[in-house]
């Protein structure tokens, strides 16, 4: 009698440590399925990640606060992560005087960013504007594509709310809809429209320094091709100033290696010799 109780006990053991070994298996699947799901959520399912790169147009340094919260130190370049959509961005630049440090406004508006994507923007100080230069999809995960601008943002003049208190902004950009490319964008040089708005406006400035200066006022937003320098330095009459015109051009020179051409505007040899120093100092 007892051997029979001893073999039925010994039966229902081994039933329960089968039921036991069988539970933890469906447990251990179970968890090997909710951590494979949350590793490729992590790897490809957090559409809303962005990444911002901002620069100031002339290299100084700068701090950025977004949606009110500084983000990061002071420095020439900034790099951040946050979520898609849209964002108050404050750049201010920094400088000093008497020994102190300054905050200058450099832009304040809001900015829409792209998820899963990393944006390359220069924002410029003296309009009060920001650009987005290039925004590379990651996980080479293409989320649109037209053949529209480049997205820019800048803040329109400042709206009273209710109160008559001015602490509204309204802000404008250059269109719905950012590009996304699959590679970064190389430099374009400026359409024939605009290159000949240049061209007459430089052309209606009766002094040669009026004319240099309008130069200059378009140098940091544009780049041209040699042929454009070249035809651009019809425009003025001195040597000299045709040679600061050709040294200023040449960093924003899509084609470096056709700007020999340039030399056919010059009159003299020294003029040659010295942009050729200039060249290859670069």
């Amino acid at each position: 009698m007892n051997t029979i109780t001893q073999s039925n006990n010994t039966r229902f053991e081994s039933m329960i440590q089968k039921k036991m070994q069988t539970q933890i298996k469906k447990l251990m699947v179970l968890a090997l399925l909710g951590f494979a799901a949350f590793t490729a959520f992590a790897q490809h399912g957090q559409p809303n990640i962005s990444i911002l790169n901002l620069r100031l147009s002339d290299g100084a340094a700068f701090k950025v606060f977004i949606d009110g919260q500084q983000a990061g130190g002071t420095g020439t370049v900034a790099k951040f992560n946050s979520t898609q959509g849209q964002h108050y961005l404050q750049v201010y630049r920094i400088g000093s005087s008497w020994g102190y440090e300054t905050m200058d406004n450099a832009f304040r508006g809001n900015v829409v960013l792209t998820g899963n994507a990393e944006a390359f923007a220069t924002v410029y100080p003296d309009m009060q504007k920001l650009k987005f230069d290039n925004i590379v999809a990651l996980n080479n995960t293409p989320h649109f594509g037209n053949n529209e601008p480049i997205v820019c943002f800048y803040p329109r003049r400042p709206r009273p709310n209710l109160h008559g208190d001015v602490t509204q902004m309204a802000y404008t950009h250059c269109n719905e809809t950012p590009v996304i490319p699959q590679a970064p964008v190389a430099p374009q040089p400026m359409c024939m429209s605009e290159f000949n708005q240049l061209k007459q406006t430089i052309d209606h400035a009766g002094f040669e320094s009026t004319r240099l200066s309008i130069f200059k006022q378009a140098l940091p937003y544009n780049y041209f091709t040699s042929a454009q320098v070249r035809d651009l330095m019809d425009m003025f009459w001195f040597e000299s100033t045709k040679l600061e015109m050709a040294k200023l051009a040449y960093p924003k020179t899509i084609d470096q290696n056709n700007y020999y051409i340039v030399n056919n505007g010059f009159s003299f040899s020294s003029s040659v010799n010295e942009l050729g120093e200039y060249v290859a100092m670069r």
